[in-house]
């Protein structure tokens, strides 16, 4: 009977905080199959606390505390990134403990937390050890408790890992793509959704393009042609955002010599960069891919043919350069499958002082310039800064006082960065394209929040005989886009004859 109770009364208290979650719509106006996966998800929690304790009253409140926190969390998260909780962020709990400075976690390390745990385990024994005792059979309950464990990890182990019926996975899938964290929990809910999602990120999506025809690359001496594309961090120009006026000269020089350039939208705010990435490297926007859009690099179940396996087809050389732990995001795993033959991380920058908490760009540019001039045959490498990631703040950079500051100061290194490839590029006398746009605007409250445009910048450069080639000039366009503009530069740069059919696409 208490154990009714205390279930029944955590339903209600867990529904009422779940209809609190930002973005709130309508509690009556979900559809019923969003209230059975509620019910569902969050009796869920109530058996796994049970399983641990098998006392119903403790099973309520320990339930009720983490429901809290995960509602807590997600209203944060939408705060700061425009996006509540999802599924796919339990992904991340690994990697939030390695690195929390970056998901502004820095707590997680210090006393207050630590102790925090601990006094929270202390309540724990207590309330198991004298306020509350056991509801297992006094003859024969040792055997229960296993095999209630048993069957809630089992059931763990069906949603994650074992077969499901197609029928189901196929109609959550049709009902909760393309991928919009928002939307789902403005309508299901968040414990509906995340279960939803989890279910329906079951069936598997490819989202894989036929690329066009690319005429072979000249490879005589001198003559290979070169490709840098760079995501830049946080890397937005703040004027034509709509906020105050810091002058990028390198940027400013680029786009007057640019194929073209303007405004890029990109698939994520303030954080996800891998997002961006992959949708650079794919050339479709995210929704081609599904659920897997939340975390295009987790599994990979249909690996796409991107941009790197088609120029690699032709003969190139390619190589990733991302100044920080590859196995964060799997791009260990990852990168390979995308089609890059070479990965330099974090390791192949050990000897390089930080600028601020990170790499600096400009070591960056001079070891893809290097590359470039070390490889005789056609030459890809895509770069994935690192310097201007959060966190920003006072303690960062001497000499600047605020987060602002902060962030404006590697802004303008990123700047640096890009005249130095421009003038690198140059002087290696070969074709070659220079592409750059920023993965996604900064979370920097102090700047801006929300930030008014979502998008960033970019530009695509040609260089032939060592002259820029002229090009259409501002063109705005989503980021999938520029795998194509790249390919229709570097034909124009390598077969200067004959190519009117690839200027178009830039028109």
């Amino acid at each position: 009977m208490l154990f009714v109770a205390s279930f029944s009364l955590y339903l209600v208290l867990a529904l009422a905080i779940d209809a609190q979650v930002a973005p709130c719509g309508r509690f009556t106006a979900r559809p019923w199959w969003a209230h059975v996966l509620a019910v569902l998800s969050l009796g869920g929690l109530y058996a796994a606390w049970f399983a641990l304790s098998w006392r119903p009253v403790f099973s309520l409140n320990a339930s009720l505390t983490t429901f809290a926190v995960l509602a807590s969390i997600s209203n944060y998260k939408l705060r700061n990134v425009q996006e509540p909780l999802n599924f796919m962020d339990f992904v991340l709990i690994p990697q939030i403990w390695r690195h929390p400075g970056l998901y502004q976690a820095q707590f997680l390390r210090g006393p207050p937390f630590i102790a925090g745990i601990a006094g929270l385990l202390a309540i724990i024994v207590l309330w198991c050890g004298f306020a509350e005792p056991s509801t297992l059979p006094h003859d024969g309950g040792w055997i229960l408790a296993p095999v209630f464990a048993l069957l809630v990890a089992a059931i763990v182990w069906c949603l994650i890992a074992s077969p499901l019926p197609a029928g189901l996975t196929s109609a959550l899938h049709r009902r909760m793509t393309p991928a919009d964290s928002a939307r789902d929990v403005k309508r299901l809910g968040l414990a509906a959704s995340l279960l939803a999602g989890l279910l329906a990120w079951r069936r598997t999506t490819t989202g894989s393009r036929t690329w066009p025809v690319t005429l072979a690359p000249a490879r005589e001496s001198g003559t290979a042609p070169v490709v840098i594309a760079v995501q830049s961090e946080s890397f937005v120009d703040l004027g034509r955002a709509g906020l105050r006026n810091v002058r990028l000269p390198g940027l400013e020089s680029a786009r007057a010599r640019a194929v073209a350039w303007g405004r890029v939208a990109v698939p994520v705010q303030g954080a996800w960069t891998l997002r961006s990435e992959f949708t650079f490297l794919a050339g479709q926007p995210l929704e081609a891919f599904g659920l897997d859009a939340l975390h295009p690099y987790l599994r990979q179940a249909a690996t796409p043919r991107t941009l790197v396996h088609h120029l690699r087809d032709t003969g190139f050389a390619t190589s990733f350069i991302h100044p920080f732990d590859l196995d964060f995001f799997n791009r260990r795993r990852a990168m390979p499958r995308l089609g890059f033959d070479r990965l330099l991380g974090e390791e192949a920058f050990r000897d390089v002082p930080p600028e601020g908490y990170f790499v600096p760009d400009m070591a960056l540019a001079e070891r893809a310039l290097a590359l470039a001039a070390a490889e005789s045959r056609p030459f890809f490498t895509m770069i994935s800064t690192m310097e201007n990631h959060n966190p920003w703040d006072g303690k960062r950079i001497p000499g600047a006082a605020t987060s602002v500051e902060s962030y404006v100061h590697h802004l303008r290194n990123a700047d640096r960065m890009i005249a130095r490839l421009a003038d690198g590029l140059t002087d290696l006398g070969r074709p070659a394209v220079l592409a750059f746009y920023g993965d996604h605007v900064p979370t920097l409250p102090a700047l801006a929040n929300p930030f008014p445009d979502p998008c960033t910048d970019y530009f695509v450069m040609g260089l032939q005989k060592n002259t820029w080639l002229n090009g259409v000039g501002r063109r705005d366009c989503a980021l999938h886009e520029l795998a194509d503009m790249i390919l229709a530069t570097l034909q124009r740069v390598c077969t200067p004859q004959g190519m009117r059919v690839r200027e178009t696409q830039l028109e």
